[in-house]
C-alpha cells in the first residue's frame, strides 16, 4: 500500500494543510479537526484506495483507514508537521445542543485515543507474567517476577501522566505543564500527607489516590488552559519568564489537590457506578445487551470513552467482566458477517474484501473494514452481526468470563482472558469466541443480503492494463478506427478535472481532460510528439503528439507564482521527445510545503477536434504505463 499517495490524497480531500488545525489517529482511524468543513469533499475521500469510510462526530471528521492508520498518519505528518501542532478543539456547529454527559464523553474519546497502545502493551506483559507463572516459570518471590510486575504495572499506575499529554493536547494547553500537574497527585508524600489530613481535618472528601484514573487530571488541563492565559496576563513582560511558570505550576496544582481532582474522582465513580448498577441488575444478560449494540457504540465514535471505566475496575479487583466481554463479542460477530458474505457474495471485489475483513475482524480485532466496507454498507448482515453479538454476550456472562486487560479483544489475543489458577477460563474464552462466530455467520446467512451485481469492465485491447472508461460527453458509438492514447504523465492518483480546486481546469474552459495527485516530482511524456511550449517558469508545457492531438501539462494549482522555483525542467522548446522521456523534475515536497496544491491537470487543448475524449474511472491509480485519456 502507497502510504504516501493515500496520505496526500486525503489531505488534497479535505481541503489542503491550511484547512487542517489538527489531525490525530486511533487504532483505526484519523481524526481531523478542520477549519472549515465545507472543504471536504467526502466522494473523493471515499474514492481513495485504502480509506474504509467516514464519519463526522464531536466536531471532528474521521476517515477510517484500519490497520494501517499508523503509516498513513506518519505520511501526513510528513506533508504538513500536525504532531508538532496541539490539538485544537472541535468547533463544528451542529444543530443540537450537547448535554454535559455527551461532551464529556467526546472529550474522553479524544483523550483516549493516543494513549491506549502503551496501556495495552503494559497489559500484556500482566499477562505474560501470569502464565509463566502458571507453568512454573516464574516465582512470584522472584527478582525477575518482581521487574515484570513493575514494568506491566508503570503504565497503569501513572497512566494520569500519559492523559496529562494526550489531554493538553486536546485542549490547546501546554502539555510539559499538564504532565507537572499530574506528577503532584501521583507524588508519594502527597499521598501519605492526604492520608493524615483525612484523619485530622474537615478536608475529608480528598482522595488519597489517583493512580488510574483519568477524570481528575482532565478536569485539571482542561482548567490549565484558561490559567496559562491568566498569567501571562498578569505578569509583568520583566518578571514574565520566571513569574508565569510560577503561577501557572502553583495555581494549576492547588486547584488539582483541593478541588478539580476530587471533582474528577467524583465523577469516574457515578460513572463507573452507572454502568456497573445495570450489570448487577440484569446479570449475564446486561452483557448480551451491550454486545448487541456495541457496533453503534463505534459508530458514535464513543467506545474509548469506556477506557478509564475498565482501567478503573481492573485495576481496583483486578479484571473486567462486563464491558471487555461485550467488546470481544461485537468483534467476533462483525468478522464472522463479513465471512458469511464473503461466502454467499457472487461479486467477486465484494468476495474479496469481506474475505479480507473478516480475517481482520477475528485474528486482529479491528473491525471497521467489516463494519463500515460490508455490513452496514448491505445492511442485513448487521442485523446478523448484533444478534449473533447478542447470543455470544449471552453465553460469556452465563460462564462468568473475565478480562484481565485491554487489548483489543480478537482470537490473537485470548490469552487476556485466561485466570491464574482457573485454565477453564481458556476454554470458555474460545467457546464465547465459537459460539459468537457460529451464531453470526448462522444469522448472516439466514437473514441474507442484497448482494451487489458486479459491474463488467470494457477491455481496451490498446491499452497495457484493463480499465474501467467513463465518458466525458455524452456515450456515443466510437467514430474513429484508431483511437488517439495519451498516457499518464506522472504517477499517482487519477481524479476528475472536475475535482481540481480551480475554475479555470475544472470548467474545462482550456478543454477536457483529467487530472493527477502526483507521488513523486517527475513528469514523463505522454506519447510521441515534439515540445511547443515550455513557459519559462518551468510549471507547465504543452506538447503536440506525432497524431496531432495537443496537451498542456500544468503543474500545480497557482504554481505560476512560485516563479519556477522548485522546478527543474529537462527539456526545451521545439525538443523531439518520446512516450516516457523525462520532461520536467519538480520538488513536490517543497511546493506542498510553500502551500500549493499540486494537483496536475492534463488537458487536450485541441478537443474540438474530436468527437470525443474518454478517461479511466475516478480515483483509479496510475503510472508511466497507464492510459490517462482516448481521444476519439
Amino acid at each position: 500500500m502507497d502510504y504516501a499517495s493515500i496520505a496526500e490524497q486525503i489531505l488534497h480531500a479535505v481541503g489542503g494543510p491550511g484547512n487542517v488545525k489538527s489531525v490525530v489517529h486511533c487504532m483505526t482511524r484519523l481524526r481531523f479537526v478542520l477549519r472549515d468543513n465545507a472543504k471536504i469533499d467526502d466522494e473523493v475521500v471515499k474514492s481513495i484506495t485504502g480509506v474504509v469510510g467516514v464519519m463526522r462526530q464531536a466536531g471532528q471528521y474521521q476517515i477510517i483507514i484500519g490497520n494501517d492508520v499508523a503509516h498513513v498518519y506518519t505520511e501526513l505528518n510528513r506533508l504538513g508537521s500536525f504532531a508538532d501542532q496541539p490539538q485544537a478543539e472541535p468547533q463544528e456547529k451542529t444543530p443540537e445542543k450537547k448535554g454535559i454527559v455527551a461532551r464529556l464523553m467526546d472529550v474522553i474519546s479524544g483523550v483516549m485515543a493516543p494513549v491506549i497502545p502503551p496501556i495495552m502493551g503494559a497489559a500484556m506483559v500482566r499477562i505474560l507474567i501470569t502464565l509463566l507463572h502458571m507453568v512454573g516459570i516464574l516465582s512470584k518471590d522472584g527478582a525477575v517476577y518482581y521487574l515484570l510486575n513493575i514494568i506491566g504495572d508503570a503504565a497503569f499506575y501513572f497512566f494520569p501522566v500519559l492523559v496529562a499529554v494526550s489531554a493538553a493536547k486536546q485542549f490547546g494547553a501546554n502539555p510539559y505543564y499538564a504532565a507537572g500537574t499530574a506528577l503532584v497527585l501521583m507524588h508519594p508524600d502527597i499521598t501519605t500527607l492526604l492520608e493524615g489530613i483525612q484523619q485530622t481535618s474537615f478536608l475529608t472528601f480528598l482522595p488519597t489516590q489517583y493512580a488510574y484514573t483519568i477524570f481528575p487530571i482532565i478536569f485539571a488541563v482542561w482548567v490549565q488552559r484558561y490559567i496559562e492565559q491568566f498569567a501571562d496576563r498578569v505578569s509583568p513582560k520583566i518578571a514574565k519568564n520566571f513569574l508565569q511558570p510560577l503561577l501557572v505550576v502553583l495555581i494549576c496544582a492547588l486547584l488539582a489537590l483541593f478541588v478539580l481532582g476530587p471533582l474528577g474522582a467524583i465523577v469516574g465513580d457515578v460513572l463507573t457506578g452507572v454502568i456497573y448498577w445495570i450489570r448487577n441488575h440484569l446479570g449475564f444478560v446486561a452483557v448480551g445487551v451491550l454486545a448487541g449494540i456495541y457496533p453503534f457504540i463505534v459508530m458514535a465514535g464513543v467506545h474509548h470513552a469506556l477506557t478509564p471505566i475498565k482501567l478503573g475496575v481492573i485495576a481496583s479487583v483486578g479484571f473486567e467482566n462486563f464491558i471487555c466481554i461485550s467488546e470481544l463479542c461485537a468483534n467476533m460477530a462483525q468478522g464472522a458477517a463479513a465471512a458469511a458474505v464473503a461466502v454467499r457474495s457472487r461479486n467477486r471485489k465484494l468476495k474479496q474484501a469481506a474475505a479480507a475483513a473478516a480475517v481482520t475482524g477475528l485474528f486482529a480485532g479491528i473491525t471497521e473494514p467489516a463494519l463500515y466496507g460490508v455490513t452496514m454498507k448491505l445492511k442485513r448482515p448487521m442485523l446478523g452481526a448484533c444478534l449473533g453479538a447478542a447470543v455470544g454476550g449471552l453465553f460469556g456472562g452465563f460462564v462468568s468470563l473475565k478480562c484481565f486487560g485491554i487489548a483489543t479483544p480478537a482470537v490473537v489475543s485470548i490469552l487476556q482472558y485466561v485466570e491464574d489458577g482457573h485454565l477453564e477460563s481458556l476454554l470458555f474464552a474460545a467457546l464465547t469466541i465459537l459460539v459468537t462466530a457460529v451464531a453470526t455467520f448462522v444469522f448472516t446467512l439466514l437473514i441474507g443480503f442484497e448482494d451487489i451485481v458486479e459491474t463488467p469492465t470494457v477491455q481496451n485491447t490498446d491499452a497495457p492494463v484493463t480499465q474501467t472508461q467513463t465518458q466525458i460527453q455524452t456515450p456515443q458509438k466510437h467514430e474513429a478506427a484508431d483511437p488517439i492514447p495519451v498516457y499518464a504523465p506522472l504517477q499517482g492518483r487519477q481524479i476528475a478535472l472536475s475535482e481540481v480546486h480551480d475554475a479555470t481546469f475544472s470548467s474545462e474552459v482550456l478543454g477536457k481532460g483529467a487530472a493527477i495527485i502526483p507521488v513523486n516530482g517527475e513528469v514523463r511524456a505522454p506519447f510521441d510528439g515534439t515540445v511547443t511550449a515550455l513557459f519559462e517558469t518551468g510549471h507547465a508545457i504543452g506538447l503536440k503528439g506525432d497524431s496531432g492531438i495537443e496537451v498542456l501539462i500544468h503543474v500545480g494549482i497557482d504554481t505560476v507564482n512560485l516563479k519556477g522555483k522548485f522546478f527543474h525542467p529537462t527539456i526545451q522548446n521545439g525538443d523531439i521527445v518520446h512516450t516516457g522521456d523525462l520532461l520536467l523534475t519538480f520538488d513536490r515536497q517543497e511546493i506542498i510545503d510553500a502551500g500549493y496544491d499540486v494537483t496536475t491537470p492534463v488537458i487536450v487543448t485541441n478537443t474540438q477536434d474530436y468527437s470525443k475524449i474518454t478517461v479511466p474511472e475516478p480515483a483509479s491509480a496510475c503510472g508511466e504505463n497507464t492510459i490517462l485519456l482516448m481521444a476519439y
